[in-house]
């Protein structure tokens, strides 16, 4: 008897460090996963932080930068770099287009995320 629970408890013994063990190298797999990687985007964007910023534009570029409208263009797909250019002139009001006012408060940060979403999406 005294053998049979002996080998219990090192069995269990054995599957709880098995398991911490595993445990511990799934956390080290993922601190290597979540680790800050350099943007793959021209102008250094986020475009998880640009699709958060996209919310705004949806009512007159559609849905994920869809246009139904020829009024306004549609921005998915299109070139990241013709997409900050085209921002920051609206932004020093290069151009009277009432975009302007909508980007007046965007940092350039703010302009690379908002192109590094839209430059990802499928036309």
């Amino acid at each position: 008897m005294h053998i049979v629970i002996t080998a219990l408890a090192l069995s269990l013994v054995l599957s709880v460090a098995g398991a911490t063990a595993a445990t511990a190298a799934e956390t080290a797999s993922d601190a290597v996963d979540t680790a800050p990687q350099e943007s793959t985007f021209l102008h250094g964007g986020d475009p998880a932080r640009g699709a958060e910023m996209a919310k705004l534009c949806i009512s007159c570029h559609g849905h994920q930068g869809r246009s139904v409208t020829s009024r306004y263009p549609s921005l998915a797909g299109m070139d990241e770099t013709r997409i900050v250019e085209g921002m920051k002139s609206l932004r020093a009001g290069e151009k009277g287009h009432m975009m302007a006012n909508m980007t007046r408060g965007l940092s350039d940060q703010d302009i690379a995320d908002l192109a590094a979403y839209f430059s990802s999406l499928d036309p």
